[in-house]
């Protein structure tokens, strides 16, 4: 992707409203407010502890180029940067950081006075949707593929190890905020997430204290079956990003770094409809790839090297460096 986020941008709409307060909502006003333009930001309260639904702690290298595009130094907002991670039982080299993502929307959102209503479209020129899940002012997905996800923040007295579980068409993870603090959850497409986590006793050791939780769902459904991206209206209508779209990895769950993405590319494309859904359906084609591996572990049919490959280009993106032959063995797992 050719522009970055500090160059020039024009654009033709004046009265902009931002429907969803999210990593993707909230980065695309970050950008347009740094260059003048007046926002209007709406979202609806939330009443987790944090603020947030999910809090998704976790990201890989890409976000702290994307971040430091927006005026803001990414180290500031970094947890925990581990080099390796479990993955059952299997020790992965791996980029992977945890980052404090509700610190990171509140700096995003400074000085901007969030609306807890629905807009009325009527009267924005342009109005972007980054309601996520709920998709609120686009058509709703035919086949939408939904995880289902539980979530908790811990304090444990004794050190936890950075790890993934595959199981349930999903996996529960443990991921480490600082020396004592921790995110763990499970998402699963086939089975209870709680009794998939609970299984494996994480929450029940000595010395731990639960510090808040969540629960939700996340879009797997890639951005091919989530279109339209851009809905015509008055006078140019409502444009996605984000889980809106469906550009969240459905292997991974991961749409941090992608709903950034999808921000760039909106601005690049700003005046131009066709354009921006031909751009992320070419950015997120991967996305295509990893769904069809979903669907084939949500049948049950049976898995090749292509599938296997698929997952380690995944693992990749992700920061890890997984060979075919642990791909392979993993996927079996997953299921």
């Amino acid at each position: 992707m050719e522009m970055g986020l500090g160059a020039e941008i024009r654009l033709g709409s004046s009265n902009i409203a931002i429907a969803g307060t999210g990593i993707a909502g909230a980065y695309l006003y970050r950008i347009l407010a740094l260059r003048g333009f007046h926002v209007d930001l709406f979202d609806l309260p939330n009443r987790t502890k944090c603020g947030l639904t999910p809090c998704a702690w976790g990201t890989s290298k890409g976000f702290l180029r994307l971040l430091g595009e927006c005026d803001l130094n990414p180290m500031d907002y970094i947890l925990h940067r581990p080099d390796y991670v479990w993955i059952d039982e299997v020790k992965i080299d791996a980029d992977l950081m945890t980052f404090d993502k509700p610190r990171l929307i509140k700096d995003m959102l400074r000085g901007a006075r969030v609306k807890n209503e629905s807009p009325d479209i009527t009267r924005y020129d342009r109005v972007i949707d980054a309601t996520g899940l709920s998709r609120a002012f686009l058509p709703p997905i035919k086949k939408d593929l939904l995880l289902p996800c539980i979530q908790y923040r811990v304090k444990s007295e004794r050190r936890l190890e950075n790890q993934i579980r595959l199981g349930g068409v999903g996996y529960a993870w443990c991921f480490p905020l600082s020396n004592e603090t921790y995110h763990i959850g499970c998402g699963s497409l086939s089975k209870d997430p709680a009794a998939l986590l609970g299984s494996l006793g994480w929450l029940k050791r000595n010395g731990m204290k639960m510090v808040c939780d969540c629960s939700a769902r996340i879009r797997l459904t890639g951005p091919g079956p989530a279109r339209p991206f851009v809905c015509s209206g008055p006078p140019e209508g409502v444009w996605g990003v984000g889980e809106s779209i469906g550009c969240v990895a459905p292997l991974a769950g991961d749409g941090i770094l992608t709903g950034m993405l999808t921000v760039k590319l909106l601005l690049k494309h700003w005046d131009d409809p066709q354009g921006y859904e031909k751009a992320v359906l070419r950015e997120f084609g991967w996305m295509e790839e990893e769904r069809r591996v979903v669907d084939k572990l949500l049948k049950g049919s049976a898995l090749g090297l292509r599938d296997a490959r698929v997952l380690k280009n995944n693992s990749r993106r992700m920061g890890m460096r997984i060979g075919v032959a642990d791909a392979t063995s993993l996927l079996k797992n997953l299921r």
